[in-house]
C-alpha cells in the first residue's frame, strides 16, 4: 500500500475523524497493552466517550496553538486513518524550544508499513517550523516502541520504575524516557549536503 504524505490536523476539517483516533487509541490499549492514560473496565472494554473527550480536548489545544496532531491517512481522500501522533508545546518562557511527543498510535491494521516513522518525521518537521527543537517522549519498557525510537535518533535518558498500570495484568510497568535535539540532526544533514 502506498500511503499519502502525513498531514497536520485541522480542527475545521478533521474533527469528524476524532472517532477514528478514539478507536485506534482503544485498540492500542486493548490489543497491545499500551499505557495510554486509560484502562479498560472489568469486562475489558474501553470507555469511548472518555477517549473522545480526551481527543476533543486535544483538538481544542490545536485551536489554541499549544498542540499539533499529525495524521496518517490510508489514501488521499482522508477517510480512513492509519496512525496519529501529537506534539504538545507547553507555554514556557524558560524553555520555549521544547516539545513533548505524545500518543504515537498506529492502527493494528496498518502496522509494519512505516506509519510510525512517517508521522514522526512529519512531527519533527512541524516542530522545527515552530522552533521546538528539543523533543522528549516516553514509552513502556518491553514495548516495540522502545526499540524504534533509537532508530529514529532518540537518546535514552532514564527509566522510572513502576510508572503505570498495565491494562491487561494490572502490574506496574517501567517507563523509559528519550530525547532528541533536532538542531544536531539538522547540523549533520547540512554537513552531508
Amino acid at each position: 500500500m502506498t500511503l499519502p504524505p502525513p498531514v497536520v490536523y485541522d480542527p475545521d476539517k478533521h474533527k469528524p475523524i476524532l472517532h477514528q483516533i478514539t478507536q485506534i487509541h482503544a485498540d492500542c490499549v486493548l490489543q497491545d497493552g499500551m499505557l495510554a492514560n486509560f484502562l479498560p473496565d472489568k469486562k475489558g472494554r474501553m470507555d469511548h466517550d472518555k477517549l473522545l473527550n480526551y481527543w476533543l480536548n486535544r483538538s481544542a489545544q490545536v485551536e489554541s496553538g499549544s498542540r499539533d496532531i499529525i495524521l496518517q491517512f490510508t489514501d488521499a481522500s482522508e477517510t480512513e486513518l492509519a496512525g496519529v501522533v501529537s506534539l504538545d508545546m507547553p507555554e514556557s518562557e524558560s524553555d520555549p524550544f521544547r516539545g513533548l511527543v505524545e500518543k504515537l498510535l498506529v492502527s493494528p491494521r496498518f502496522r509494519k508499513q512505516g506509519v510510525a516513522r512517517r508521522v514522526m518525521a512529519k512531527l519533527e518537521e512541524v516542530a522545527r517550523g515552530k522552533g521546538r527543537w528539543g523533543l522528549a517522549l516516553s514509552t513502556t519498557i518491553g514495548s516495540g516502541a522502545e526499540m524504534m525510537y533509537p532508530k529514529l535518533g532518540y537518546t535514552t535518558y532514564g527509566v522510572i520504575p513502576d510508572y503505570g498500570i498495565h491494562p491487561h495484568t494490572g502490574e506496574l510497568m517501567d517507563e523509559m524516557f528519550f530525547y532528541k535535539d533536532l538542531r544536531k540532526q539538522d547540523k549533520n544533514q547540512s554537513t552531508i549536503a
